[in-house]
């Protein structure tokens, strides 16, 4: 007997200029958590690089960000749940090259560009079309790192939970930001305040707790996880911990950030040389002890996703064309490979979508 409440659907996005493989761009996937089995049930065409994908809070919409240089836009598509297609709804301009990761609510969209060291902010309408640009904050400087710290990056842009702020992370010039969020007016981004983090260290992507009194950051040039506190705006380091296990230099960029649903475990990958994923434990205090450390058994792994039993961890390999399935123990956190995957081209970021949720 089926049990019909493992049945969910996945949403992929992938890079399409990858010289291996031809990808259509994003995929969506009927998938049982139970079984691991998997159906492709649509995919778009001519969509160039959605790289991350992101539901709106009532999960009718689906935003992409389009990297293409200075060409870059971002799309809105409507979900048809009936048939798990992707309806087009609109595609608006960036004010800045290569936007990486967008956040929403029933008013704006927010888009952080990573080349072009920028956030923007457009207007979203009822019908899921969007307006042109109408704020565009763009930072400037350079880091201590001339590869990878030239300008500014901005990797991330995040919601406090309590949806007064918006914080947004600068891989290039090591700072993290803290803006006022005001949903209606001109001026939605009103900047309050900055976090130096170390230098060189290069912030990537956070995830906050439920209370949104803290919250963790991963480093991708550094290779450092800081658990920080979050008051009113303020940020305040409470511990740094590194995800490397080798003292011998190696490759590596840390990736992607998300924490368990009952906010007791902590999970972290790291690409290159390392190709991993790390599990810590969280304390009482907030602090985070490492249990484990995995190969995520592919090349390249950037984005990854719970599933909604919290029993899976769905990984995006992007230079291996797989998103492999890990098994998640409820009790001690620990991952375990299942030697399933579902292969896509160049996968980048997986979401889960939970049918009529």
């Amino acid at each position: 007997m089926v049990n019909l409440s493992a049945q969910n659907t996945i949403i992929v996005g992938t890079y399409t200029n990858s010289e291996k493989c031809n990808s259509g761009g994003i995929y969506v996937f009927d998938f049982d958590e139970n079984t691991y089995q998997y159906n492709l049930k649509y995919h778009t065409e001519n969509i160039i690089n959605p790289s991350f994908v992101s539901l709106s809070p009532d999960k009718k919409f689906l935003f992409s960000v389009n990297e293409n240089g200075d060409k870059s836009t971002v799309t809105s598509f409507t979900i048809d749940e009936a048939n798990g297609t992707l309806i087009k709804k609109d595609e608006r301009k960036t004010q800045g090259e290569d936007p990486c990761f967008l956040i929403s609510d029933d008013q704006n969209l927010i888009v952080a560009n990573y080349s072009g060291g920028s956030i923007n902010v457009f207007k979203r309408y009822a019908d899921g079309k969007l307006s042109d640009v109408f704020q565009n904050i763009k930072f400037e400087g350079v880091g201590v790192n001339p590869k990878r710290q030239e300008k500014s990056h901005i990797h991330q842009v995040q919601f406090s939970p309590d949806g007064r702020y918006v914080l947004a992370n600068d891989l290039g010039l090591d700072k993290i930001y803290v803006f006022k969020y005001n949903k209606s007016g001109d001026k939605v981004l009103e900047k309050v305040d900055e976090y130096d983090a170390k230098k060189g260290s290069g912030p990537r992507h956070i995830a906050f707790n439920k209370s949104g009194n803290l919250f963790y950051l991963v480093q991708e040039l550094s290779g450092d996880l800081s658990v920080l506190s979050f008051d009113d705006g303020k940020i305040k380091l409470i511990q740094e911990e590194t995800l490397l296990s080798r003292k011998v230099r190696f490759n590596f960029r840390a990736a992607d950030i998300h924490l368990s649903d009952n906010e007791k475990f902590l999970y972290v990958t790291n690409r290159d040389d390392a190709d991993d994923i790390t599990t810590f434990k969280i304390l009482e205090d907030g602090k985070v002890k490492r249990i484990q450390q995995i190969k995520t058994t592919g090349r390249n792994p950037r984005n990854f996703a719970i599933s909604p039993n919290n029993k899976l961890v769905l990984i995006a390999n992007q230079d291996t064309n797989r998103i492999n399935i890990f098994s998640r123990d409820l009790e001690s956190g620990e991952l375990a490979p299942t030697n399933k995957s579902i292969p896509v081209c160049a996968p980048v970021n997986v979401i889960f979508y939970e049918k009529g949720k």
